[in-house]
């Protein structure tokens, strides 16, 4: 039974603070998001040494090879750090598939060149998800499988290729403990057995 609208309920909902319908499809023209504005770059290599510095920075390169090692798929980081340049303005969405592909070469040969196992891409999907992942992904394996042939890998340009021999090795494995100092005690120690 449909209750009829009352002009206390009219007022009522007319005083709430709420979105229009579709308000949330259109942002305020003077304050886009970075995405909405143009890209910061426009030309794939331009991306890609930026993309090299950015994952080869100090701070960050551990983290990277950390996660590669702890298990997380090359392409699955692959796509957190490209979707997060485009939410930053960085690309457009036609560049970011683009880079893609050469970003995960450098993402594997910065493992491979760390000694660090990598997975490619999750095998834990259901079928149809599966499959359509193994078709963009065939193009990788069959490019990995040349290189390890010793054919050329076209997807970096070779002066990232170069880039990426001069890399420093990290010495300790990504994932151990640093062996902490053993404590020495003194007579004077207040740790130092008592009645030793």
């Amino acid at each position: 039974m449909l209750k009829e609208i009352t002009p206390d309920y009219v007022n009522t909902v007319s005083k709430m603070k709420r979105s229009i319908p579709g308000e949330a499809l259109a942002n305020d023209p003077t304050n886009p998001y970075p995405f909405e504005s143009s890209p910061e770059f426009t030309v794939q290599r331009e991306a890609l040494e930026y993309l090299f510095i950015l994952i080869t920075d100090e701070e960050k390169y551990i983290d990277v090879l950390i996660a590669i090692e702890g298990g997380v798929p090359i392409m699955e980081l692959t796509q957190v750090i490209l979707f997060k340049g485009f939410t930053e303005g960085k690309w457009n969405p036609d560049l970011m598939m683009l880079l893609a592909e050469p970003l995960a070469y450098m993402l594997i040969a910065l493992a491979e060149r760390q000694g660090i196992n990598y997975i490619i891409h999750n095998e834990e999907m259901n079928d149809e998800a599966a499959e359509e992942r193994k078709l963009s992904i065939t193009g990788i394996e069959k490019r990995l499988k040349s290189k390890q042939a010793g054919k050329k890998i076209t997807a970096l340009p070779p002066e990232l290729e170069q880039k990426i021999e001069e890399v420093p090795i990290v010495e300790q494995s990504l994932l151990n403990k640093p062996e902490e100092p053993e404590m020495t005690t003194t007579d004077n120690s207040l740790l130092a057995q008592q009645g030793a």
